[in-house]
């Protein structure tokens, strides 16, 4: 078993295998959510490894796979398949491919602190109880509305007839969410929120995931990272094996978050400090592959 830094060294050779002669340009881009942004920070920082200059943009989930399927964008962190971003790789595979797996267990959730009695509310269709929903803050924070968590809960929220009960399912900007949930722990209000995995929040507070026998917000999805077709001229086939080689896991990216939006670091800092401090959590095929 190679040692943690005989690991890293051998990572750093294979990509330094992989340099172009002169940099070339690569544009990545990301869901403007954090740890999204962390993990686009880590490919960025392997790409840098290797010569390219890396060019980021960040945006909507409508804004970002319109780009992506039309070449603006060579390089996305990251698609969940087969079910979260369905409606937009449906709409733009043609021109895209899979690079690697980056992590498995992806999943969307609603859920309440751990405070909130589970003899009280154990599932969605708890929060319509008349004792329950006088309790519960009446908004439902969440991430944009062109997010697959938000597009999927607008669905649990009409099957289970929440707008009856007296609550308001409510998308809108990151800081917004994170500062009601931020408050609503403080204060240990009852509340409910819509949330997924990798979220470093999960990290901040205990909860629990709530009971959706429905299974309206779909099952478990592997995140990748994606390409257009162009970038095979781009990169070459050595490039990619490197990046095909990066695989993460949840905890890793949660980890990464959690420095980026706890301890303020920026995206940046927070994959290099993760990278340096425990490097075999990415598990590297190492060896250099022949053309």
């Amino acid at each position: 078993m190679k040692s943690f830094k005989a690991r890293l060294c051998a990572l750093l050779a294979a990509l330094m295998l992989a340099s172009p002669v002169q940099a070339r340009h690569v544009t990545l881009g990301y869901v403007d959510l954090s740890f999204y942004e962390v993990t686009a920070a880590l490919v960025q920082h392997m790409l840098e490894r290797m010569g390219y200059n890396v060019a980021l943009q960040a945006g909507s989930h409508s804004q970002i796979y319109p780009k992506l399927g039309a070449g603006e964008i060579d390089l996305f962190v990251a698609a969940w398949l087969p079910n979260t971003h369905q409606v937009y790789w449906e709409e733009h595979q043609q021109n895209l491919f899979r690079v690697t797996r980056l992590y498995e267990g992806a999943r969307l959730f609603w859920a309440v602190p751990a405070y909130v009695p589970e003899t009280e509310v154990k599932s969605v269709a708890d929060l319509t109880k008349p004792s329950v929903a006088q309790r519960m803050v009446k908004t439902i924070r969440g991430p944009g509305a062109d997010s697959g968590l938000m597009i999927r809960s607008k669905s649990v929220f009409e099957t289970y007839a929440l707008d009856a009960a007296g609550y308001e399912l409510a998308p809108g900007k990151a800081a917004d969410w994170i500062d009601a949930f931020n408050r609503n722990i403080a204060d240990e209000k009852w509340f409910v929120m819509p949330l997924w995995r990798p979220q470093y929040l999960n990290r901040v507070a205990e909860l629990r995931i709530l009971e959706e026998p429905n299974k309206l917000l779909g099952e478990a999805d592997s995140a990748y990272l994606v390409a257009h077709n162009n970038i095979r001229n781009t990169l070459g086939k050595r490039p990619l094996n490197v990046l095909g080689r990066m695989e993460l896991w949840i905890k890793a990216v949660e980890d990464m978050e959690y420095l980026m939006k706890v301890r303020n670091m920026s995206a940046r800092d927070a994959a290099r400090q993760w990278l340096a401090a425990d490097p075999n959590t990415v598990e590297y095929r190492l060896e250099p592959e022949e053309d």
